[in-house]
């Protein structure tokens, strides 16, 4: 599975790029970065660092959740359960977020 994640093959789960980056001890935005940062005791879970992120980011352009799905193609309901901390979303939804709210993956995953 770690090849393939590796090679760009599979998409996989912001639950399981997190488990990865706890076992390598860096923080799980980083490891979707270009430079490792060391993962600190009393982190915020990852999904909570998401759902501030992606609100943040979100209402500083002043976007709905129905005018952020049109524009990265994730639907309006999944985008609130990922600001309820409702949902694991795959790095594929991720960077389609990411890319509409003009941030990198990093950015969106990190405190």
């Amino acid at each position: 599975m770690i090849r393939l994640v590796e090679l760009g093959q599979v998409n996989v789960s912001l639950n399981t790029v997190d488990k990865l980056a706890r076992a390598l001890g860096v923080t799980t935005g980083s490891l979707v970065g270009s430079k490792p940062v060391a993962r600190q005791e009393g982190d915020a879970p990852i999904e909570e660092v998401l759902a501030r992120n992606l609100v943040s980011a979100r209402k500083g352009l002043k976007l709905t959740q129905d005018t952020l799905g049109q524009r990265s193609g994730v639907s309006m309901f999944v985008i609130a359960h990922i600001e309820r901390q409702a949902r694991n979303p795959s790095l594929q939804t991720l960077a389609r977020l990411a890319v509409a709210l003009d941030l990198s993956l990093e950015a969106l995953l990190s405190q």
